[in-house]
């Protein structure tokens, strides 16, 4: 047996022990199911085996790192939260280690206990006096934190006109229906950004920087295009100013890998099988996220290749929530939507098929 697909099935506990004779298997896809246990090692030793699918499960422990395991392009363990470890190209959290201590040097464990907790008395006591200094010096001065809801750092426009060469063309990484995206480096935080800025002379324009902001400031996923902050504020000319300050993404939108030679410059690159099934795993976990797992859920309203972005490991990322709706208004609002198009919103080929 060279392929074999058992996703989207209810199959339940252990990884069944008749797999070990799956030695010249190529394709195994366990994906959506509910298998349990450690990911078993002896799926290392598949010389043959070229891509593993074990996404959305319930698979704890450490992932194995040899064989299929070494190639992060050729598996998929997203969505089972009790795995650890693994190569760092798969950014799972690191595995706990227990020390094992030997019984015959139980009393150099006692001394070393005894020791520490006289260095820990000592340094507590010398640091409660200057505890209490800067707790008595903070309340006497206010913090100089700038901080959006608790969380941002605030941002001026000089600040991102600085970052951004002046928002000059050398910068510009992409344009929308309301704004530009350019490429800048914001000192503060000495990290490359991406920067949305709103086209406000536009009609919506304002209307889509708050629906945007509504959506990213309480979501967090993996596979969403991270907020950094905002501005809110006036340029140089006096002329209200908005832009969005979001994580940058090495590898721009799915669009230029899709379609790259339309604009007739050089093809950015290929997206064999398993890179797009992977893209698509990543973009359905958004969804997914989005859908069922927000406090209020978010329809994206505008989900098309060149809405979605990649990071420098290929990982998808949705982003521009300009369009994006909480599902209570949608809800009260569905029946005029669907007698109406004036109200139409999306892209032509990718639109919400709610508006149909």
């Amino acid at each position: 047996m060279r392929e074999l697909y058992m996703h989207g099935n209810a199959f339940r506990g252990d990884v069944p022990s008749v797999f070990t004779t799956l030695t010249s298997i190529e394709v195994l896809d366990l994906s959506s199911n509910n298998f349990s246990g450690m990911i078993p090692k002896y799926l290392e030793g598949f010389k043959f085996l070229q891509y593993l699918n074990l996404s959305l499960n319930n698979f704890e422990g450490e992932v194995p790192k040899q064989g299929v395991f070494g190639n992060a392009s050729a598996i998929s363990v997203v969505g089972n939260a009790n795995l650890c470890g693994g190569i760092p190209e798969l950014k799972l959290p690191t595995c706990p280690v227990l020390a094992n201590v030997r019984r015959g040097k139980a009393h150099v464990s006692r001394v070393i206990i005894l020791v520490a907790s006289a260095v820990a008395c000592l340094i507590f006591l010398l640091c409660v006096p200057a505890s209490l200094y800067w707790i008595r010096k903070s309340r006497k001065k206010p913090s100089s934190l700038s901080s959006m809801d608790g969380r941002h750092l605030k941002v001026s426009y000089a600040e991102l006109f600085k970052a951004t060469d002046g928002f000059s063309l050398a910068n510009l990484i992409g344009t929308g229906s309301y704004g530009s995206v350019y490429k800048g480096i914001l000192s503060r935080i000495e990290n490359v950004v991406a920067v949305k800025v709103l086209n406000l002379h536009l009609r919506g324009a304002s209307k889509s920087f708050i629906a945007e902001c509504n959506a990213l400031r309480n979501i967090r996923h993996r596979n969403l295009v991270k907020i950094i902050t905002s501005c809110s504020s006036i340029d140089f000319g006096g002329n209200d100013f908005k832009a969005l300050v979001l994580e940058f993404m090495p590898n721009g939108s799915l669009e230029k890998w899709l379609h790259s030679k339309l604009d007739g410059q050089h093809q950015v690159g290929s997206l064999n099988f398993i890179k797009r099934l992977n893209i698509a795993i990543d973009i359905a976990s958004a969804l997914d996220y989005l859908h069922h797992h927000c406090h209020t859920p978010i329809v994206h309203c505008d989900l098309k290749p060149s809405n979605i972005f990649l990071d420098e490991d290929m990982n998808a990322h949705v982003g521009d929530f300009g369009l994006a709706k909480f599902y209570p208004r949608i809800i009260q609002s569905s029946s005029e939507d669907q007698s109406s198009t004036t109200g139409l919103k999306g892209t032509i080929g990718y639109i919400a098929p709610e508006y149909g």
